[in-house]
This record gives C-alpha cells, sequence and structure tokens, in this order.
C-alpha cells in the first residue's frame, strides 16, 4: 500500500486515468471551453475514497470553486482542496511528475475527510444537499456516519469559470467520443454497485452513450410530484441505475423557482427532512 490507500497496480490505474483527463483538458483549447479552462487547474476525475460495490453519483463538472476562495485567489497550501499547478508549469510538465499525480490521487481519495469539503454543494454530515438525499438511501460521502460510502464522479471532469449550462455549443464537446471513453474507464476503476445520475439531461446522455442501459418508467415521489426518477440496470457496468430529474444540490434542486400541483415551492423540497424523504421514496421503490 502508499498514502493513497490503493495497490500499486490501482494506483497506476488512476494515474492513467488522470493522464487521459489532463489530455482532454489540453485538448479543450480548439472548442468553446478554450477561454473557460482555469489557469494552474487539473482534472478532476473522481472525489473521495475508491469503494468498490457502493454507489457512484455523477454530475455535470467541477465547480471552479473548489480551486478559488471567494475573492477569486486560487486557494493553496492548507486551504486547498485539490493539487494545483505551479505558476509556469504546464499540463504536459505535470503529467510527466509522478510525484504530482500521486499527490492529486491522495487529494481525490481524501476529499471528504478533511475539513475543506465544498459543503455549498454536496452537503455537510448530516446536513441537506447531496449528502442529504443519500442518507436517504443509504449511503454517505462521510466514513464517520458510518454508512457505505458514496464516490463521486463528473461527465466532464475539467472545472470551468462559468456554470456549465451558460456555455453555448457545449454539447459537442460534452457528448464527444473522448467523454464517454473517461467516464467508462473512470467508472470501470471505482467498480460501482450502484450509479446514480443527477439530472435529466445526464439520464438522456448516459442512455446514448449506454444504450443497453435501460431506464424504466418515470416515477414521482409521494407528496413531492416534481421529484421524478426513474430506475435501471447497466449491462455495461453490471450495477444498479437510478436517474433523477432532479438535482439534490442545485437551488431549488434545478426545478425551477416555483411550485408543484399541491402548491409546495421547490425550494422547500430542499430542505434537510424533505431531502431525505425523497431520497427513502426513490429507494423504497423497486
Amino acid at each position: 500500500m502508499n498514502p493513497t490507500g490503493l495497490s500499486h497496480q490501482q494506483l497506476s490505474e488512476a494515474i492513467n486515468l488522470i493522464r487521459k483527463a489532463a489530455d482532454l483538458q489540453e485538448s479543450l483549447q480548439d472548442t468553446v471551453f478554450a477561454d473557460q479552462v482555469m489557469a494552474r487547474s487539473i482534472p478532476v476525475v473522481w472525489f473521495g475514497r475508491r469503494s468498490p460495490g457502493s454507489l457512484v453519483t455523477v454530475g455535470t463538472n467541477p465547480s471552479s470553486k473548489e480551486f478559488v476562495a471567494s475573492d477569486g485567489s486560487l486557494l493553496a497550501a492548507e486551504k486547498s482542496r485539490f493539487f494545483v499547478r505551479e505558476k509556469g508549469v504546464s499540463l504536459y510538465q505535470y503529467q510527466q511528475s509522478e510525484q504530482s499525480l500521486i499527490e492529486t490521487v491522495e487529494h481525490y481519495q481524501t476529499y471528504f475527510e478533511r475539513k475543506t469539503v465544498y459543503s455549498s454543494w454536496f452537503g455537510k454530515r448530516d446536513g441537506a444537499k447531496l449528502e442529504g438525499f443519500l442518507n436517504g438511501i443509504g449511503y454517505s460521502f462521510y466514513k464517520e456516519t458510518g454508512m457505505p460510502l458514496a464516490v463521486h464522479i463528473d461527465f466532464f471532469p475539467i472545472p470551468t469559470l462559468k456554470q456549465m449550462g451558460t456555455i453555448k455549443g457545449r454539447e459537442g464537446v460534452m457528448d464527444s467520443p473522448d467523454i464517454k471513453t473517461l467516464l467508462t474507464d473512470t467508472i470501470r476503476f471505482l467498480s460501482p454497485g450502484k450509479i446514480l445520475i443527477l439530472g435529466k439531461e445526464h439520464c438522456e446522455r448516459f442512455q446514448r452513450f449506454y444504450p443497453e442501459t435501460k431506464l424504466g418508467d418515470i416515477h414521482e415521489v409521494e407528496g413531492y410530484p416534481d421529484a421524478r426518477f426513474q430506475k435501471g440496470f447497466s449491462e455495461e457496468f453490471k450495477a444498479e441505475v437510478t436517474g433523477l430529474h432532479f438535482k439534490p444540490s442545485e437551488q431549488f434542486l434545478a426545478l425551477g423557482g416555483g411550485a408543484d400541483d399541491n402548491g409546495l415551492s421547490h425550494g422547500s423540497y430542499g430542505g434537510r427532512e424533505a431531502i431525505r424523504q425523497i431520497g427513502e421514496a426513490v429507494a423504497r421503490r423497486s
């Protein structure tokens, strides 16, 4: 074993994944993302300790706030959530430094074990947001809870300056073979027993990438009718798949600022107890 908690073979696989992701980041110079990639940033291939057989959540892409403080400056030293390249160090040079890559893996593995978690998105231990939903289905990002651990990944593992939804022309890159290949390799490396997809558009993308994945009928959560979801199975990964048509960590769960047919505001769906109840209801549905 080494400081990452991975075997020698697993660490080698992890480093290869990072190199593939760094190549992807480098290739963005010729796309609509050319002016959206943060200086000195690196790809974030996964968040949390690899836990084969457990749960992997799949979102859009890492937030720029993972790398910068509220004043826009890069987080550094003890405040840093991830490895940050030194000034003047290119992605190519970064990829050639095995020590830098090992440190990167350590940051991935220990993300939820440090006090620097971006909790405004992931949620605090015993809190709301995505963590609250996970608690409802019997998982957690935090090992102190005693629940089976979840790991987070994104379709697009590169942090961008603007929110992904505001970048015009993004779909051409998001739906590219390179994105699918990296996602496939990442999920295989993490080897989950269950996959949780965050957002209707990503449910559709996942099925385009993996046509053998059949997500079933759309269900509504009783008492929260706009919280819709699907369930199925991925032959590609031999894993159960749950696709949410909402996003537990987003404002109004990405459902808009209105109310459902019962008059309940979408904002109230995200409360600590409500998001757990929604998770419990999703877990009960076979």
